[in-house]
């Protein structure tokens, strides 16, 4: 009768150690994450070629809340992206508004690029694996970013005197302060896909002002 009385005590024991060991909330983590990613524009106008591989890249720190003992959480936090768009249109003032002027077939250059910077705070909706050292997660929500700093960068031959020429031009015109878009990331382990999908319109009152972008890339969290 003891040994039996022992016997459930330490599978009392054992079976709700474990128990309680699997109730308990996940350890916050994804924490700080990098991203490199290439932005895929659409609906500039018509004569403009842009490059297939626009890189960008991104940082973020995020805190992230458990729900209550599940593998979901909720996650915010503050980032930095910088996405750019490589193309054979210069964004040049004409007149009172910055536009999109081409650059004659007759001009040599090497880059040309417009470089939009934002301040972004990122929401997610996240689910996560326990396994902390091989987990699969799917996180999605969105991002609202401010524009911190816009400017163009031009390296080639400058059309009046056929010199070659390095301009960086900041103070543009024609671009919306805010953006707002859909995010979301997927993987198994530290490297991940991600995706940027902007929602609002990036500039105003222009040639170009229903463009709009989808970023593609891989993020890495750090911890």
């Amino acid at each position: 009768m003891k040994k039996t009385i022992l016997f459930f005590a330490v599978f009392a024991l054992i079976y709700g150690g474990s128990f309680s060991q699997e109730a308990t909330k996940m350890r916050p983590t994804d924490r700080f994450v990098i991203g490199v990613f290439t932005d895929i524009w659409s609906n500039l106008p018509a004569d403009m070629e842009t490059n297939t591989i626009n890189r960008g890249i991104s940082i973020d720190y995020i805190q992230e809340f458990p729900i209550s003992t599940s593998n979901f959480s909720v996650a915010a936090g503050l980032g930095f992206a910088s996405h750019n768009l490589y193309s054979d249109n210069r964004y040049l003032r004409v007149g009172n508004n910055h536009n999109f002027v081409p650059i004659s077939d007759a001009i040599d250059y090497n880059n040309n690029k417009l470089s939009l910077n934002y301040l972004n705070v990122p929401v997610e909706f996240r689910y996560r694996t326990r396994n902390t050292s091989r987990t699969f997660r799917i996180h999605a929500g969105i991002k609202g970013g401010l524009l911190v700093n816009a400017h163009t960068k031009y390296v080639g031959e400058d059309a009046p005197n056929g010199r070659d020429t390095k301009i960086k031009e900041g103070k543009l015109d024609n671009i919306e302060t805010f953006l707002l878009g859909f995010h979301g990331r997927i993987g198994y382990g530290r490297v991940n896909l991600n995706t940027f999908i902007s929602l609002t319109d990036i500039f105003s009152d222009n040639n170009a002002g229903n463009a709009e972008f989808m970023s593609l890339g891989l993020t890495f969290i750090l911890f």
